[in-house]
């Protein structure tokens, strides 16, 4: 296993070959990125200083002949948050990285100027990008794309450039390592882009396997998963929608009763021209939608997180605006869940008459008026006014106003909710709390089980600590093969019997579920390990004061709330599992256990 240390200042390249004790102990992706932030950026370091290392890894399962071997990690500490940050993306830049020879990317330094890295079977190169600094994702990638025929690109907009808080990198022009800003730390580093074009064998230990798995994997979603290989993640609109627990509002409730006209069936027969895939994916769960009537747009998406959050959560029934809207994120860089969230705060300071029309640049900010939220989107992309500040976060929008202001903030750690409210999925609220990247719903997709398939109570947090340390812990191994969870869920069924196989397959290491366990285990630690390090504690996994205190008003999940006291006990509960004390750091035994010394 080989990744390419980048000194941008520099300009100096260094191979480097992965312990095999490292490759065992990790595997790859999140987990053996996670271990190299901790170990290389220095305790305190701002995420936009040249010294936070921004890193991009595969896993030993990407570009395999594996099923949902598409994904790629990004790793940096997240200027969002302050936390530890990894966000992941499918397409097809991360098989054809492999392909050059590399299995991860170390990026530290600032160049003097703008750049891209060209990474080819002959080697790494850095290049002059002056010319596209300023140009949008869609342009980026169609004049490299131009440039070097057959490779692929991942990019940066005018949003990273800016280093707006939750800039993403995309690649594709619509697949994004969205989440927490990794696109803002690679524009502080004046990096534009990272292009590869590869033609070596990826490595992987039992091929034959992969395509075995593969067909099955194949065969699986055509008998099991017909709806959403014909929605994607729209059809979720209708299951939260149905529930009341789809954030309206900027989390006030959970019932929004137009949320049909936001949800599958609308987009596939109003909107949907062709269904879109990663590499080597059966599912296809991408739509390619068009809008026509007061937008005119084509695009990709937009995914479920987008459509509650730039519909339900802003009181927007108006599909074509969040088809525009997730666009225009797609265009400049920037992830939809807390662009949209960060509108809806601010919607909210509206409302409650914190912030006016002199603070937002004579916009009125009235619950679903859908043109002035395509408007913020824009002005956001662009940096514009009061959309300078909407790309601050939800945290930092509400600091310029004061103590009663940042009660509005629906974040954690200062990452925004995604469509989850957690009064009427509790285990997922338990789940946003504990995420070593703040709100997150894809370390633990505690709503399967509380809400897709029931065999949870939604409405208590009481017993989730078990089952959400079990999901955590999977989840860990998913992004360090790297897998798609959707295809992890659709083809594999979450399991740990099928995981073992996939690894050993890409990676001829011989585990066993209890060992592949212990590498989950050990990743996440030292994730936590590296966000108490930043000064992040018990005190930070928590909820906004909201879902304690405020029940859901109305729905099928009217008077939901989370008890505050339940919530704390499980807390505790959740710590103990993993060997932590009360306030939720390792044990020196725990660390032991685990074989974690540095």
């Amino acid at each position: 296993m080989r990744v390419l240390k980048v000194d941008l200042r520099s300009g100096r390249f260094e191979d480097r070959e992965v312990p095999k004790k490292d490759q065992t102990e990790y595997l790859g992706g999140r987990g053996l990125a996670a271990k190299i932030l901790y170990e290389e950026n220095k305790t305190g370091v701002d995420p936009f200083d040249p010294e936070n290392r921004l890193i991009f890894m595969t896993g030993p399962y990407t570009g395999t002949f594996g099923a949902f071997s598409a994904f790629y990690n990004v790793t940096t500490k997240s200027p969002l948050t302050g936390a530890i940050l990894s966000a992941h993306s499918g397409g097809h830049w991360g098989p054809m990285l492999r392909r050059t020879g590399y299995d991860g990317i170390i990026l530290k330094g600032r160049s003097s100027s703008p750049v891209y890295l060209m990474i080819t079977d002959a080697g790494p190169e850095l290049k002059d990008a002056s010319d596209l600094w300023g140009r949008d994702v869609f342009e980026t990638t169609s004049e490299l794309k131009k440039r070097h025929e057959g490779a692929r690109s991942t990019v940066i907009g005018p949003s990273g450039e800016r280093k707006a808080r939750y800039a993403a990198i995309m690649n594709e022009m619509h697949r994004a390592a969205g989440r927490g800003g990794v696109g803002a730390v690679m524009g502080a580093k004046n990096l534009k882009a990272v292009v590869v074009h590869g033609t070596k064998d990826v490595s992987q230990a039992d091929p034959e396997k992969l395509k075995e798995l593969f067909k099955s994997a194949t065969q699986t979603v055509k008998e099991k998963s017909a709806a959403f290989m014909k929605y994607g993640t729209s059809m979720v609109v209708g299951i939260t929608g149905k529930a009341g627990t789809i954030p309206t509002r900027n989390l006030q409730t959970g019932y929004f009763p137009e949320y049909e006209k936001i949800g599958g069936d609308a987009v596939v027969n109003n909107h949907k021209k062709k269904d879109v895939a990663c590499y080597r994916c059966p599912l296809h769960c991408g739509n390619v939608t068009k809008a026509e009537k007061d937008y005119q747009v084509e695009t990709e998406g937009p995914e479920y997180e987008t459509l509650a959050m730039f519909g339900s959560n802003i009181g927007n029934a108006n599909l074509e605006s969040i088809i525009m809207a997730n666009d225009l994120c797609n265009r400049y860089g920037m992830d939809t869940i807390s662009c949209a969230d960060t509108i809806a705060c601010a919607f909210e300071l509206f409302e409650k008459g914190i912030i006016t029309e002199k603070e937002t640049g004579g916009l009125p900010l009235t619950w679903g008026d859908h043109r002035t939220i395509v408007r913020l989107v824009e002005m956001t992309g662009k940096g514009e006014g009061f959309g300078a500040l909407v790309g601050e976060g939800s945290r930092r929008l509400t600091e310029r106003f004061g103590p009663e202001a940042r009660k509005y903030a629906m974040n954690v750690k200062g990452m925004e909710f995604p469509g989850y409210d957690p009064r009427g999925i509790q285990g997922m609220g338990l789940a946003f709390a504990t995420s070593t990247r703040g709100a997150c719903h894809l370390r633990a997709t505690m709503y399967v089980p509380e809400l897709f398939q029931g065999v949870l109570d939604r409405f208590t947090v009481k017993g989730k600590a078990k089952p959400l340390k079990e999901m955590q812990e999977l989840f860990t191994i998913t992004d360090c093969l790297i897998l798609c969870k959707f295809g992890a869920r659709n083809a594999f069924a979450n399991s740990w019997d099928n995981m073992v196989s996939l690894a050993n397959a890409a990676t001829g290491f011989g585990y066993t579920v209890d060992g592949l366990k212990e590498v989950g285990a050990r990743s996440w630690t030292v994730e936590r390990m590296f966000n108490l390090r930043e000064g992040l504690g018990r005190k930070d996994d928590t909820l906004p004061d909201r879902f304690f205190t405020l029940p859901i008003h109305d729905g099928p999940s009217k008077g939901a709330v989370v008890s505050r006291e339940d919530f704390e006990k499980e807390l505790g509960a959740y710590y103990a599992l993993w060997g932590w004390d009360e306030q939720g750091v390792p044990t020196k035994q725990a660390l032991s256990e685990l074989g974690i010394t540095f």
